[in-house]
């Protein structure tokens, strides 16, 4: 965040600064950081000894959804600089 106040302070363009800010953000609030918390609960869980039932697809499947997660924020945010900077990669 502190990287991104530094952009909107530096910029005229906010415009610009909402959308990046918005593909990171979002596409980590989406994939990222609810698959980051079932893993790392699942870690503890297993630590303590506890079975908590997870199997390893759905392991897996949240490793997958943080990949997916970093892939749709370079794309969004590869698409937001483009858009403010370079539009006519765009048309």
């Amino acid at each position: 965040m502190g990287v991104i106040t530094l952009l909107a302070l530096a910029l005229d363009n906010v415009g610009f600064v909402i959308s990046f800010n918005g593909a990171l953000m979002g596409s980590a609030i989406i994939y990222i950081f609810p698959s980051l918390l079932f893993l790392q609960a699942h870690k503890h869980r297993i630590a303590k000894g506890v079975n908590d039932g997870a199997t390893v697809l759905e392991i897996n499947f949240n490793r997958l959804l943080i990949i997916f997660g970093v892939i749709f924020a370079t794309i969004g945010g590869a698409v937001s600089i483009a858009d403010a900077f370079f539009p006519q990669l765009l048309k």
